[in-house]
């Protein structure tokens, strides 16, 4: 038998999906800027070593220290989504096992 929500529970359920949201946003603007930031190094390293200001190794440390920039804004974002994924399945989840009826 399925049972239909109050209206309390729908309220609960609506915040914690957009509660789910904000931190999926917040997660993907802190991926964004250290994309940002990455090709940021990537394009003064390369015009750097182009017009002779940057030598081999100041290149290859500035490209370096790009890519630990990438994996450190890229765990976070991870993290998030395998958080939040994992709320969204056991709301999900919960719904089904009291046979409630959206």
């Amino acid at each position: 038998m399925k049972k239909e929500f109050s209206d309390l529970e729908r309220e609960i359920v609506e915040i914690e999906v957009e509660k789910s949201r904000l931190n999926r946003e917040k997660a993907m603007i802190v991926l964004n800027k250290s994309l940002f930031i990455y090709f940021c190094f990537l394009f003064v390293g390369i015009i750097g070593f182009i017009n002779s200001y940057v030598s081999k190794t100041v290149l290859n440390i500035i490209i370096f220290v790009g890519l630990v920039v990438l994996v450190i804004g890229t765990i976070p974002y991870v993290q998030t989504m395998k958080a939040e994924e994992k709320k969204l399945n056991t709301l999900i989840d919960d719904l089904k096992k009291r046979g409630v009826r959206l």
